[in-house]
């Protein structure tokens, strides 16, 4: 029995640690494993076989956080009555998770592995696409890369139109009710990519694993959207009615402008880079004061999380809006965020075979679209490390 409890102990310390989630802690407790010659052994095989497993292969591209996002959407937008069964099913999905995750790891740990019997299988890494899903404001959600529909009908009379470009709110059926200003939500997928104009002819383009929250009509002396994720912004100008963008802890206001905003939950900041005009940052500080920096072009603020400080400097912003012209920019950027980048639009998971080599420095201009074979040859060329792509996983390892 105990151990069996200690194995299932070193199955959650080396979960996290591929993860990257591991503390010093929990460090302590893997090596004090290790320095038993036989456990020692153990860690080595399954840090050897941990990637040829199918187990591994399948839970890897379960998108925990997207299942989860999807069920907070629709709890948004049911009925009371069934609020409570599906955040029942939410809760339940965050119990089963791990206990999946120690069965695979003791999957390995148990199975005597052998090399013949996992040859490894052609597994193709495509890059993204354009595709979203738009939930309505009476709970009806639409699979925009799959629909056939170029009109989408909302409550209240609005008409979404849809075409090649992604959807435009800028027509409406004489009926539309004012009164009641319907909102809707765009979420990308991992691998997915949308872009919509809103209802002011502003033009938004989101990027992997993005969300956006708009009216379908503006109303009154302000237009306001929430977005988590990447999203870049053309602002339609009007000065009677500033534009508003909540992104975490960070809200920016614009009359008319070209901005980038990357607010994935998975960073440690947020970032706003001006391209073109002006904005106002305001960021919400530890007692709920607020923190206030107006951006020029060329300006990139950071906004930490943990701190909740402002930090702005002078960038070349194409390193920051190339994706929306099918372009991957880096300039002495960190592994990490490079292929964290990667995970989101190629939808592969990368593993390391040491941390140190999340902070390697990287430069380069590559194709968005391209195969993810010539992506990461290219950055061999520049980098000492290599990548092998096992079972439509990136491990990364020092060279």
């Amino acid at each position: 029995m105990k151990e069996l409890k200690d194995h299932i102990l070193l199955a959650n310390l080396m979960a996290k640690d591929y993860a990257g989630d591991l503390e010093p802690e929990d460090q302590a407790r893997l090596d004090a494993f290790t320095s038993n010659q036989e456990q020692k052994d153990l860690v080595v095989k399954v840090r050897e076989n941990l990637l040829k497993q199918d187990h591994v292969k399948r839970y890897s591209q379960f998108d925990v956080d997207a299942a989860r996002r999807k069920l907070e959407w629709k709890i948004k937008f049911k009925k009371k009555t069934k609020i409570r069964r599906l955040y029942n099913a939410a809760r339940l999905a965050a119990v089963l998770a791990l206990p999946i995750a120690i069965t695979t790891y003791m999957t390995v740990t148990f199975i005597e592995l052998n090399e013949s019997q996992y040859a490894q299988a052609t597994v193709e890494i495509v890059p993204g696409s354009t595709k979203a899903q738009l939930y309505l404001s009476d709970g009806r959600e639409v699979d925009l890369e799959n629909t056939d529909e170029s009109q989408i009908s909302e409550v209240n009379g609005a008409v979404i139109l849809k075409d090649s470009l992604g959807l435009n709110y800028q027509s409406y059926s004489d009926e539309f009710n004012s009164k009641i200003v319907p909102e809707n939500v765009i979420v990308t997928p991992v691998g997915g990519e949308y872009q919509v104009t809103l209802s002011d002819g502003t033009r938004v383009w989101m990027n992997a694993k993005s969300e956006i929250r708009y009216p379908v009509k503006f109303k009154g002396d302000t237009r306001k959207v929430s977005v988590v994720g990447e999203v870049y912004f053309e602002v339609a100008k009007d000065k009677e009615r500033p534009f508003f963008v909540e992104a975490g802890g960070v809200e920016i206001k614009v009359l008319g402008t070209q901005f980038n905003v990357m607010a994935y939950e998975d960073e440690d900041r947020i970032e706003t880079c001006l391209v073109e005009g002006s904005v106002e940052l305001k960021g919400k500080g530890f007692d709920n004061t607020a923190t206030k920096r107006i951006l020029k072009p060329g300006d990139k603020a950071d906004y930490n999380r943990a701190t909740k400080n402002i930090e702005v400097s002078k960038v070349n912003t194409e390193l920051y809006t190339a994706w929306i012209k099918g372009k991957f920019v880096f300039e002495k950027e960190n592994l990490g965020g490079i292929m964290r980048k990667l995970e989101r639009w190629y939808n592969v998971k990368v593993f390391y075979q040491s941390q140190d080599l999340r902070d390697y420095r990287f430069s380069a201009r590559i194709d968005r679209y391209g195969n993810i074979e010539d992506v990461l040859s290219k950055m061999e060329l520049t980098t000492r490390v290599k990548f092998d792509i096992e079972n439509g996983n990136v491990v990364v390892r020092k060279r």
